[in-house]
């Protein structure tokens, strides 16, 4: 009995310790979740910020294009707004950007008018993915994912029944694409057919021409079926360092017995089409941002979509 007072203070200081551990580790996990939910206010105030710097980027690009459009009716590689703006300092962070002209490519949503397919469009496409060493029957699949019909095209088309097979299931869209990423859900075009195409094609909202000014040869001698590889190239060749500002300039840079032959209603020297592509660092957070820019005449460009990438 004389060591039952000694076994109760030892008792009691092993619970103080033990209690004092636990109530340290408790402030411990307290501060480190205070910590990360300051780390969250401040990654989404970050976050709201690039969106804003993103917002307005977007609208002094939408005024640029409208003064460009009152100044000429040309557009072209020797723009000022082709300048890619490097990233500059702002307020806590930085930003840059560029605008990517959208006609100089073939638009995908051509193939399609109205829900029905339309054979020089089909047939231009076809061309160009032979060019490119991309399967020419994914045309097919590609012109049935976007007609109104449930008639599969031959070879390489698809439609609902070859759709509802996979896992998950799902249907072919009757419509228009999107934008280029929705291409993926198109049968045949895998990641590595889309890395192929992406320099070369868009997704634009209308029916688009070809603005000769920027399209990359395998472009021009797809929807001028009458010109080779090696005429498109001469022709890209020759715009160098200027630009056409006319049709009647682009024909004379043609090979001469190929002029009569020119699909005008296929090629223009203006565009309505561009992406603004956004490029924002505030703090530990960095953001991607697009836009699709739709330029009518001298109004201010439409944005047809913005997201972050």
């Amino acid at each position: 009995m004389s060591h039952l007072p000694s076994r109760q203070r030892g008792i009691a200081i092993l619970t103080a310790v033990a209690t004092a551990a636990l109530v340290a580790a408790l402030a411990v996990w307290i501060a480190w979740r205070q910590q990360l939910w300051f780390r969250q206010v401040e990654n989404q105030y970050d976050m709201a910020e690039s969106r804003g710097v993103a917002l307005a980027a977007v609208d002094l690009a939408r005024l640029t294009l409208r003064d460009d459009a009152r100044r000429n009716h040309v557009d072209h590689l020797l723009e000022p707004w082709n300048v890619p703006i490097p990233s500059i300092p702002v307020e806590r962070g930085q930003a840059g950007g560029r605008l990517l002209e959208q006609q100089g490519r073939f638009n995908l949503n051509n193939l399609v008018q109205n829900g029905q397919a339309q054979a020089d469009e089909i047939a231009a496409c076809e061309r160009l993915f032979e060019t490119l060493n991309v399967p020419r029957e994914l045309v097919n699949a590609l012109v049935d994912w976007e007609d109104s019909d449930s008639q599969t095209r031959y070879p390489g088309g698809a439609e609902d029944t070859d759709y509802l097979n996979l896992r998950p299931p799902y249907r072919a869209a009757n419509r228009p694409l999107a934008d280029l990423t929705s291409l993926g859900a198109v049968r045949g075009f895998t990641p590595e057919v889309i890395a192929k195409l992406d320099a070369y094609v868009t997704v634009l909202p209308q029916k688009t021409q070809v603005n000769v000014n920027f399209a990359e040869p395998e472009v021009l001698a797809a929807v001028l079926p009458s010109l080779t590889l090696s005429d498109a190239r001469s022709v890209v060749s020759a715009r160098a360092g200027k630009y056409f500002e006319t049709l009647d300039e682009f024909k004379e840079a043609l090979p001469e017995n190929k002029r009569g032959e020119l699909r005008a209603d296929a090629i223009g020297v203006e565009s309505r089409y561009f992406v603004n592509e956004i490029d924002v660092r505030f703090g530990r957070v960095t953001s991607r941002f697009a836009a699709l820019l739709e330029r009518n005449g001298e109004d201010m460009p439409r944005v047809v979509w913005m997201r972050r990438n």
